[in-house]
């Protein structure tokens, strides 16, 4: 199953394709400060919630890491939403009214957005 997970996630790399964002947002931070501006503390680490099934967790990884590739749209859509951030997905599901948005996670949020998004698509 390991391999599967590899094999899911094996892509071309092109060091140019990326840059360092942390580098640039302590940089942003630090000028913000600088200029008297207000600045957002950072979320706090998720805390583990008990004991965690290595072999499901596994399972599910392997499951995300074929989704894209596997199913199109809805895949890309899912997708988009979990490189946003826990406030950019907060602020989405509040304006599309999402019930029970402030006691989700980054992933709850981001699945209830994709199903909000296919229901609206239907009808």
């Amino acid at each position: 199953m390991a391999h599967q997970l590899i094999d899911a996630l094996t892509t071309d790399w092109n060091p140019e394709d990326f840059h360092d964002t942390f580098q640039e947002k302590v940089k942003a931070l630090i000028e913000a400060k600088a200029a008297g501006e207000a600045v957002e503390k950072a979320e706090p680490a998720a805390q583990p919630a008990g004991v965690v099934d290595l072999m499901e967790a596994l399972r599910a990884s392997v499951e995300r890491a074929r989704s894209p590739k596997d199913t199109g749209d809805k895949a890309r859509t899912s997708g988009s939403l979990r490189s946003l951030t826990k406030t950019e997905l907060y602020e989405k599901a509040a304006a599309a009214d999402i019930p029970g948005r402030s006691s989700m996670n980054h992933d709850q949020l981001a699945d209830a957005l994709t199903h909000a998004g296919q229901g609206r698509r239907k009808t």
